[in-house]
């Protein structure tokens, strides 16, 4: 069995939605419950975010106790080691480099001549 919705029920349904809306939002209240729920649940989250935020900063403080910070004394001392670094490492890469060419260009040489046996 179902029920028909005639325009009188759906008419008074419609007054009663009205009055109840106008008698909450009159003393500033939330209609739905739902609504209350989710700003209490933003304030906890809110709480949340600030424990966290907490517990970051001691969990930093605690990281770095005991450092000492380097002075700046020396920047120009330490950029030159830098340099004279940098430029080692592009040496020992080039030198590499150079030596795998070297073995490769034999390695051609050595299959063009035949020297090499194969299995």
């Amino acid at each position: 069995m179902t029920a028909v919705a005639t325009n009188e029920s759906l008419a008074a349904m419609g007054d009663l939605v009205s009055k109840l809306v106008e008698k909450h939002a009159s003393k500033n209240k939330q209609i739905l419950d739902g609504d209350f729920s989710l700003r209490k649940r933003r304030k906890i989250e809110k709480k949340t975010k600030r424990e966290i935020s907490e517990k970051r900063k001691q969990k930093k403080e605690l990281f770095e106790k005991g450092r000492v910070s380097i002075p700046s004394l020396n920047v120009v001392h330490e950029r030159d080691l830098n340099k004279v670094a940098t430029r080692g490492i592009i040496q020992l890469f080039n030198a590499v480099k150079q030596h795998q060419e070297d073995v490769e260009s034999d390695v051609d040489s050595e299959e063009e001549s035949g020297d090499v046996e194969s299995d």
